[in-house]
C-alpha cells in the first residue's frame, strides 16, 4: 500500500533563511539610506526580477515601504526607502507609486534644482518610472507646473509654479 505525501500548492517565494537574511539586507540598508545611494549588488547567476520580488514580498510582509528598480547597464538594484511609511506613499508596500505622489516628487526635484533638469535626471533622482513619468509629466506641463524646453533628447524641465 502507498504513503500519504503532502506538497504545499504555492511553492514558497522564500525558505525561512532566506527570508531572514532579506529582511535584515533591507533593515540594514534603510538605516544607511539617509545619507547614502543604496545598492545591491547581484551574484552573475542572479535574475534582478527574481531578487526585487524576493525583496518586495519581505519588505510588504513587515511593512518596510521601499521602491526596488533594476540600474541599467550593471547587475544591481536599487533601493528607494520612504520615511513616512504609509502616509500616502505606495499603495499595499507592492512598490507602487500613487499618480499624486509621482507628480510630487516631479514636482519637488524640479523646485529644487539649481536650473533645469532633464528627463534622466529626475527619474533618477525621483524613482519614477518611465512609464508614470509620460503620464505625470504632461499633466503638470499641461496645468502650467512645469515648464518644458527643446525637443527629444535635448528636452530640459524647469519648475514653473
Amino acid at each position: 500500500m502507498g504513503k500519504l505525501r503532502l506538497e504545499p500548492k504555492v511553492k514558497p517565494l522564500v525558505t525561512g533563511e532566506e527570508y531572514e537574511n532579506l529582511l535584515s539586507t533591507l533593515r540594514d540598508a534603510q538605516a544607511d539610506a539617509g545619507d547614502n545611494y543604496i545598492y545591491f549588488d547581484l551574484e552573475e547567476n542572479e535574475k534582478a526580477k527574481d531578487v526585487k520580488k524576493a525583496f518586495l514580498f519581505v519588505a510588504e510582509k513587515e511593512g518596510i515601504s521601499v521602491v526596488i528598480r533594476q540600474q541599467r547597464g550593471v547587475n544591481s538594484l536599487v533601493f528607494s526607502f520612504k520615511d513616512d511609511q504609509g502616509a500616502g506613499g505606495t499603495s499595499g508596500g507592492s512598490g507602487r507609486m500613487s499618480a499624486e505622489e509621482a507628480r510630487d516628487r516631479i514636482l519637488s526635484a524640479l523646485k529644487n534644482a539649481k536650473g533645469s533638469l532633464q528627463k534622466s535626471e529626475i527619474l533618477k533622482d525621483t524613482g519614477v518610472s518611465s512609464s508614470t513619468w509620460n503620464i505625470r509629466i504632461k499633466e503638470l506641463i499641461d496645468s502650467g507646473e512645469v515648464k518644458r524646453d527643446g525637443e527629444r533628447r535635448d528636452t530640459r524641465y524647469t519648475y514653473a509654479g
